[in-house]
C-alpha cells in the first residue's frame, strides 16, 4: 500500500464522519450577530493600523540608518 492510499484513507474517513453528523448552531439575535460582525470589523482595523504603524517605523529606522543618524 502506497504512502498516499495510507494517510488518504483515514483522512476520507474523517471528512464522511464529520459530513455524516453535521453541525447544529443556534439561530442568534440579530442584534448579538450584528455586534459580533462590528467587532470583527473593528478588530480588523486595529490589526491593519498597526500593521501600518510598524511598517511606518521601520522605513523610518531604515531612512534614519542609512542617514547616519543612528
Amino acid at each position: 500500500m502506497s504512502k498516499f492510499v495510507r494517510f488518504a484513507r483515514p483522512a476520507g474517513l474523517l471528512a464522511i464522519a464529520s459530513t455524516a453528523t453535521g453541525t447544529v448552531f443556534a439561530a442568534l439575535p440579530e442584534g448579538i450577530a450584528t455586534a459580533i460582525t462590528t467587532a470583527q470589523t473593528d478588530g480588523l482595523s486595529a490589526v491593519g493600523l498597526l500593521a501600518a504603524m510598524g511598517a511606518a517605523v521601520f522605513l523610518i529606522y531604515k531612512v534614519l540608518k542609512k542617514l547616519g543618524i543612528i
